[in-house]
């Protein structure tokens, strides 16, 4: 998926989402627990990012405008704002799987309890605001947020905190948008004018996008547009727009907003010719505003069509039938024999039934020069879209190869081989076979583990089926050919039990072998030394860090990963400002030329199913790995294992 930047170049104006306060107060929640929603009714939030998504909206905000400690304390609120906010963006991100299309995040930061202090105002001094701000800009990125709105303000001093809060931890676009009342102004006397020219001097430059929110309802907000744009055009700032339904009135006992969905949507196309490249709604608007916006007419980007994956809707029932034919995936040996070294990226199965976004995806990594896919089966025990048939889809819409996780988790003996029989059948080849994560890992504590065998054993059935019979020897109609893939923590607790079992996968008959993530080259030189010769290609794990937090989590939290101090030192004085995912792939492309006379093939787990930030490193190693080389030219193989994540940096576990 392109990031926000690219999006908007390519595509135009983008739709955001409308209002999340005066829609939860609409369905009946206090507005004292609207704040809380994200870690006290999450799928709330869920569900309202979800009706905006089918609305049309592919911009989405976090439901976090009041989660920082001034608000909090106002309030009277006891809350980890950490925990608020991360929590608020992962709903966002699952709300995003769930519908399966491409989507953008916007980690939202609103005004403190009090203005930041400057020469003619009084309030909260700036290194404490900085210090609030930087609370939400941490959870907001461990959520996985692709961008900040900056929204609501009113005077710099704030958005110069928040936005130097940002800047010290994140090179993601950032929006800023400012309230103004009618007459013209915001709260502390700012014009359009004023407010545009100052972004030029906020820390790091001027934002991605700035613009107006709340305030006053489509028409007046129209006028601010237009009086920023030729000082966003000069600054090189794109315009963003998100109007209130009109002024709130009261009456019946509740706040109302006069401004309709179609009136909205016809003071969004002046919104956009005046240069808006990002449109949605603030108080008062909702799905219904949403869809209007979306099905406005061409200027404005309309939600693609949910049947993209199959045949048109008009196409003739009584057409002649085409051959079914199934695109076969190619082995990790036949691979190897060509490119001379494997890459591989694992993409995560989408949560709803939506294809559009991982194919997209998919398609990147393979102009990139990836050679296979890999696709997890339910990480962390959560339901999402089936292994096997994502990787047909893959295949089918994409010329490249996937490997297929397969866990003994859900299956009985006779479903197991059913269902590895069905994947072959669909042109699956490269199977990783794996124990799987216990469902109380997830989100169905209740459900039945069934676990009739595990991983080692399912090696030994997938030999089977290649020599033509099934478990108990009774003989199928033909062989498969499967090529089979085993785990390996180099990592492990117990570095002699992993010895022992990954003896016997490879006794079993494995094909290839892949790594849980290593960061250090002494971590696999250490376990390999100890086992002696592998016979087999190995894949070594690697998951290129984002953060020094990011790197601190997998290193005292995630089982199987371990971070080098040095990693970390590297992390830590990576500098202020300085982009986490650079230093990430510059340790990754280091660790990688170490090993490469150790492994035969990498595989590649992107942070927060990001993609993009492989690319340097795939293209990296293609240059590195022109010629073909046969597996006999290759030095010693050894082993490795798959990580799976949704939320972010959780490997796969091979028990």
């Amino acid at each position: 998926m392109d990031d926000l930047a690219v999006a908007v170049q390519n595509q135009g104006t983008l739709i955001g989402d409308g209002a999340a306060g005066t829609e939860f107060a609409r369905q009946g929640f206090e507005a004292r627990d609207i704040a809380l929603l994200p870690v006290t009714q999450g799928q709330a939030v869920i569900d309202l990012h979800l009706e905006y998504l089918k609305a049309g909206a592919r911009v989405l905000e976090t439901h976090t405008f009041a989660a920082n400690r001034s608000k909090f304390q106002q309030a009277g609120v006891g809350a980890d704002v950490y925990a608020v906010n991360r929590k608020a963006a992962q709903s966002a991100r699952y709300a995003r799987d769930i519908f399966g299309d491409n989507a953008w995040i916007l980690g939202a930061i609103g005004p403190l309890a009090l203005p930041v202090a400057s020469n003619v105002l009084r309030g909260i001094p700036s290194e404490e605001a900085r210090d609030i701000y930087q609370e939400v800009v941490a959870g907001l990125l461990a959520g996985g947020v692709d961008g900040f709105i900056v929204e609501t303000m009113s005077e710099m001093s704030t958005v110069a905190a928040a936005v130097s809060a940002i800047r010290a931890e994140s090179s993601l676009p950032i929006v800023v948008n400012f309230a103004f009342s009618p007459e013209g102004t915001t709260l502390y006397g700012l014009t359009p004018e004023q407010a545009a020219e100052a972004a030029a001097g906020l820390p790091g430059g001027p934002p991605f996008l700035i613009g107006a929110n709340c305030g006053t309802g489509p028409s007046l907000l129209l006028d601010a547009i237009l009086r920023m744009a030729p000082i966003a055009e000069r600054l090189k700032m794109g315009l963003a727009a998100f109007p209130n339904a009109g002024q709130p009135q009261w009456a019946d006992g509740r706040v109302r907003y006069p401004a309709s969905p179609q009136y909205v949507a016809r003071l969004a196309q002046a919104l956009k010719a005046a240069g808006s490249v990002l449109v949605g709604g603030c108080c008062g608007t909702g799905p219904d505003h949403i869809r209007a916006l979306a099905s406005a007419g061409p200027e404005l980007m309309k939600p693609p069509s949910l049947h993209w994956l199959g045949r048109s809707l008009d196409e003739s029932d009584s057409a002649e039938p085409k051959e079914w034919s199934v695109p076969s995936s190619r082995g990790v040996s036949e691979i190897l024999a060509e490119r001379g070294f494997v890459i591989s990226v694992e993409l995560d199965p989408p949560r709803g039934v939506n294809m559009r976004r991982l194919v997209e995806a998919a398609e990147r990594m393979h102009r990139a020069g990836a050679d296979l896919i890999n696709v997890a089966d339910s990480p962390m025990a959560r339901v999402r879209l089936s292994a096997s048939a994502t990787c047909r889809i893959v295949q089918e819409k994409v010329p490249i190869s996937t490997i297929l996780h397969f866990t003994t988790r859900d299956r009985n003996l006779m479903g197991l081989q059913s269902d590895l029989l069905g994947a072959y059948s669909l042109g699956i080849k490269n199977v990783l076979c794996l124990t799987g994560d216990p469902p109380g890992l997830g989100d169905y504590a209740a459900a039945t583990a069934v676990y009739d065998l595990d991983s080692i054993g399912l090696v030994k059935v997938t030999q089977a089926l290649n020599q033509g019979v099934d478990a108990v020897g009774l003989k199928l109609g033909s062989p498969t050919a499967f090529e089979t893939g085993v785990g390996l923590n180099p990592n492990a607790p117990s570095l002699a039990e992993e010895r022992e079992r990954f003896r016997r996968k490879l006794e079993a008959g494995a094909n290839f072998v892949m790594t849980q993530p290593v960061y250090e080259v002494g971590q696999l030189l250490k376990f390999l030394e100890a086992f002696g010769p592998v016979a087999v290609p190995i894949l070594v794990g690697v998951m290129p860090l984002v953060s020094l937090r990011q790197a601190q989590y997998l290193n005292n939290e995630v089982p199987g990963i371990t971070v080098p101090a040095a990693i970390l030192a590297r992390m830590e004085h990576a500098g202020d400002g300085a982009d986490g995912s650079q230093i990430g792939v510059e340790l990754a492309l280091e660790f990688l030329d170490q090993v490469k006379n150790i492994v035969q093939g990498v595989y590649l787990v992107p942070s927060f199913n990001r993609v993009i930030p492989l690319v340097p490193i795939i293209e990296h190693l293609r240059r590195r790995h022109r010629s073909s080389a046969s597996i006999a030219d290759q030095k010693t193989q050894r082993p490795s294992q798959v990580v799976s994540h949704n939320d972010p940096h959780m490997p796969l576990k091979d028990a």
